[in-house]
C-alpha cells in the first residue's frame, strides 16, 4: 500500500531539518547561515505563529525584550541625534540594530518549540557528531598532506583551517559543537555494553583533541579542557572518564609538541602573550612598578604608534590583543553609559589602527551599548546559569529526560567567559550560537520535564 503523504508531519520535518542543519551551515559560511536561520525563523512563524506571539512572558523573557528594545532606541539615538563626522550619511548602526532583533525572534522560537516537544534533539546531536568527525579528521588530514580534501592549503605554518578555507576557525568551532558528540550516545542511545560506549568516547574524545591541538587555535583548547573538567566535575555518569580524558589529553599533547615543531612553537608563542598580558596588566594597575618592555626607538613612529602613557611611563603594546582590550576600553570611557550603539566601535575606536571590534565581548558590550547594556546582558547571563544550575543542584530537572541540559548549559557557561579573547558579539555566527545555547538552556531549566 502506497504511504499516505497525509501521515507525514510535513511542518515537523522541515523544522527539524532547518535546525538539525544549523551546524553544517556553520561550516558552510555565514552566506548559508543567515539563509538557514531566515528559512528557520519564516517557516516556524508560518507554521506555529499564534503559539510564538500568544506566549505567557517570564521574568527574564521580559528583561530579554529590555535589552534588545535598548539597542534600538541607543542605535536610533547614536545613528540620528548624536552622529559623528565619521557616521554622516551612514545608517549602519540603525541597519545593523534592526536586523539584530532576528535573534529576538530566534529566541522565543526556539523556547516555543521546545515547550510543544517539536525538536528532535537526536538528530542535531548527530550531526554534531559527524560534523565533529569530519573536520577533526580533515585537519589531521592537512597535517600530513599539505592540503585538505577539498584542496585548501592553510596559510599559516602554525594554525590549520580544515575546510574553513583561509578561516582559522577549526578550533573554535570544534570547542563549540564537540561536546555533542561525545554526549550523543550516553543520552540517545541504550547502551547495554558498557565496554564498547567507553571505547567510543574515548576514540571521539582522541579524535576531538587531536583535532583541537592541529588546528592551533590556543584558547578553544583551553576553553574545551575547561569545558570537559566542568561537565566531569558537576555530571556524575561522566566521571568514571575522567581519569582517562586526561592522560589521553596529556599523551597527544606531548607527542604533538615534541614531533611536529609548528605545533610546538605556537603553543610556546603563547605562554609568552600570556606572560606579556600579565606584565601589562600589572604595569598599569601597579603605580610604582617598572615595566619591562623592551623599547624599539628605531621604529619611533610604529614606538608610539602602539604605545600608551600610564603613571608617567611610556608601555609599548607589543600584543595585539592587549591594544585591542585597551581600544575597547579607551573607547568605552569616551561613551560610558549608554555607548555608541551596535557595530558602532570601527567608528568611535579612541585609538590608533582600530579593528572592527576589541575582541572581546564584554568589552564590546560596554563600548557599544554601555554600562546600561552591560548590565543587562550581565543580569541575562547570570539569571540563566543561576536557574540552571540551582535546578540541576536540587535535582528538580528530571535528568533521566532533560540530561539533554548539561551540554547546552555548560557550552554557554564557556561561551559567555569573560577571560578570553572572541570575535564580535554582534555577528551573525555568533550570536547565532550564543542565542541558541542560551534559548535552549532557558527553555528545558524552566520545565522538570521534556521529551527528547
Amino acid at each position: 500500500m502506497p504511504l499516505s503523504l497525509t501521515k507525514i508531519n510535513y511542518k515537523t520535518f522541515l523544522i527539524n531539518f532547518l535546525f538539525s542543519f544549523i551546524p553544517i551551515s556553520f561550516v558552510a559560511g555565514n552566506l548559508i547561515l543567515n539563509l538557514n536561520i531566515l528559512l528557520f525563523i519564516i517557516f516556524t512563524i508560518i507554521f506555529y505563529g499564534k503559539d510564538i506571539f500568544a506566549q505567557n512572558l517570564n521574568r527574564l523573557d521580559k528583561i530579554i525584550l529590555i535589552f534588545f528594545a535598548y539597542t534600538i532606541f541607543i542605535g536610533i539615538l547614536n545613528n540620528f541625534y548624536l552622529q559623528s563626522d565619521l557616521m554622516e550619511g551612514d545608517y549602519t548602526i540603525t541597519i545593523k540594530t534592526v536586523l539584530y532583533l532576528r535573534f529576538l525572534i530566534f529566541y522565543f522560537i526556539i523556547k516555543t518549540l521546545i515547550n510543544k516537544n517539536l525538536i528532535n534533539f537526536k538528530s542535531f546531536f548527530i550531526i554534531c557528531f559527524i560534523c565533529t568527525y569530519f573536520i577533526s579528521l580533515d585537519l589531521i588530514y592537512q597535517l600530513n598532506f599539505g592540503k585538505d580534501i577539498f584542496g585548501y592549503v592553510s596559510t599559516d605554518p602554525r594554525r590549520l583551517a580544515g575546510p574553513f578555507g583561509t578561516e582559522f576557525i577549526a578550533g573554535s568551532y570544534l570547542q563549540r559543537f564537540s561536546l555533542f558528540a561525545l554526549f550523543l550516545f550516553p543520552i540517545f542511545f541504550n547502551n547495554k555494553d558498557k565496554i564498547y560506549l567507553y571505547i567510543l568516547l574515548l576514540l571521539t574524545f582522541i579524535l576531538i583533541i587531536s583535532g583541537l591541538i592541529i588546528a592551533g587555535n590556543r584558547v578553544p583548547l583551553i576553553l574545551f579542557v575547561i569545558l570537559i573538567a566542568c561537565v566531569l566535575f558537576f555530571y556524575k555518569p561522566m566521571r568514571k572518564y575522567l581519569l582517562s580524558f586526561f592522560i589521553l589529553s596529556t599523551i597527544i599533547l606531548t607527542t604533538l609538541w615534541n614531533f611536529n615543531p609548528n605545533i610546538k612553537n605556537h603553543l610556546n608563542a603563547f605562554t609568552e602573550r600570556v606572560s606579556e598580558v600579565v606584565e601589562f596588566a600589572a604595569t598599569v594597575m601597579i603605580k610604582n612598578k617598572e615595566s619591562n618592555y623592551e623599547v624599539d626607538k628605531d621604529n619611533i613612529i610604529e614606538y608610539y604608534k602602539y604605545s600608551i602613557y600610564v603613571n608617567g611611563k611610556v608601555i609599548p603594546l607589543k600584543n595585539i590583543y592587549i591594544k585591542e582590550f585597551y581600544s575597547g576600553y579607551q573607547t568605552w570611557l569616551e561613551n560610558k553609559y549608554i555607548g555608541g550603539g551596535i557595530r558602532s566601535f570601527r567608528y568611535n575606536c579612541a585609538t590608533f589602527n582600530c579593528s572592527s571590534h576589541p575582541h572581546n565581548y564584554y568589552l564590546e558590550i560596554l563600548s557599544e551599548l554601555g554600562l546600561v547594556g552591560f548590565f543587562l546582558i550581565l543580569f541575562i547571563f547570570y539569571k540563566v546559569l543561576f536557574n540552571s544550575f540551582l535546578n540541576l543542584k536540587s535535582k528538580k530537572l528530571d535528568l533521566n529526560h532533560n540530561k539533554i541540559i548539561i551540554p547546552f548549559m555548560f557550552l554557554l557557561l564557556v561561551e559567555i567567559f569573560p577571560i578570553k579573547s572572541t570575535g564580535s558579539f554582534f555577528t551573525t555566527g555568533n550570536a547565532t550560537y550564543l542565542f541558541l545555547i542560551m534559548s535552549i538552556t532557558i527553555a528545558l531549566s524552566q520545565t522538570s520535564k521534556k521529551k527528547i
